[in-house]
């Protein structure tokens, strides 16, 4: 399984890139699949660009995924929130990306409990997904689409804030073709990963020892990202991410890999799909896989 996941994480990022590389022209601006091409080189100033979703929708995760994120392992209907934003500035040689992306639902439905006498208990409500991260990098461009950067990010969900909560910030290297891709590299990147509640404080939770409430990794870390309109009224972002701890286990690298697909409808529905891959065998040593089709109200704004 490990194998597999890291098989999967170096072909996730290099698909990406790829994909991203190949929709791009001679002078890095993405191509347009619109009969009309829009200007997609890096614009001066500030882009902003997100989705805010509230669906009706149908999800269903893995045992692995619930065993870190609570909720149920069957597929059900419920209600969805999702919000995608993007807000980047760039001012003559300078880059500053920001990022904010959240997700939260619910439902009626069974969850998966290892300890029940049949595997799953009933509830009125459960959590099917819970989670936010905001990301920012600041880079001065040394060459055309090459910058020096400071990256920083907060990864966590609603509920249990910060259990595990995963804090990253350090020096990097980004590469900005256009306003839909970026890559960026960092060979010594600060983790610092935290157990916040007071309940798993006396446990060994997510590699944080017991009695304690974080513990700080230094490794590599490599991240990409796209944000396009796959075609008229198809909007696609994807964010895919890899990091390794030089000082535990260098070879038990986490990753993760979050897709939205939004189908516009009209100006206020839309039907999106997200599908959402995770390793990381300091929560659960198997791959954690969650997927979400949901049909609502949709705004996207710039």
């Amino acid at each position: 399984m490990k194998k597999a996941a890291y098989l999967s994480a170096l072909s996730l990022i290099g698909f990406i890139v790829t994909q991203a590389q190949s929709s791009t022209n001679a002078d890095g601006a993405i191509k347009s699949t619109a009969k009309n091409k829009a200007d997609t080189s890096v614009k001066e100033g500030w882009t902003r660009e997100g989705t805010i979703n509230i669906s009706l929708t149908e999800l269903g995760q893995n045992n692995s995924w619930t065993a870190v994120k609570g909720g149920g392992n069957t597929s059900f209907f419920g209600v969805k929130g999702i919000i995608s934003y993007n807000f980047n500035r760039k001012t003559g040689t300078i880059n500053w990306l920001n990022s904010f992306n959240g997700r939260y639902a619910g439902s009626s439905s069974s969850i998966y409990d290892p300890a029940a006498p049949n595997g799953h208990t009933s509830s009125p409500f459960t959590k099917s997904d819970d989670y936010l991260n905001f990301s920012s990098i600041y880079g001065k461009e040394v060459s055309k689409n090459w910058s020096y950067a400071a990256f920083f990010s907060l990864e966590s969900q609603f509920e249990r804030f910060m259990t595990p909560g995963y804090i990253k910030l350090g020096p990097a290297f980004l590469y900005k073709p256009s306003d839909h891709f970026n890559f960026l590299f960092s060979p010594v990147m600060a983790n610092v990963t935290t157990k916040l509640t007071a309940s798993s404080k006396p446990y060994l939770l997510f590699g944080v020892d017991s009695g304690k409430i974080a513990a700080f990794g230094l490794g590599a870390y490599a991240r990409a990202s796209v944000t396009t309109n796959l075609s008229k009224g198809i909007l696609y972002t994807s964010t895919a991410d890899i990091y390794s701890n030089y000082l535990k286990n260098p070879a038990n690298m986490i990753l993760n890999w979050n897709n939205l697909f939004a189908f516009t409808i009209n100006k206020y529905i839309a039907a999106t799909l997200s599908l959402n891959f995770r390793y990381n065998d300091l929560e659960v040593a198997r791959m954690q896989t969650q997927h979400g089709i949901g049909l609502g109200f949709n705004y996207t704004f710039k």
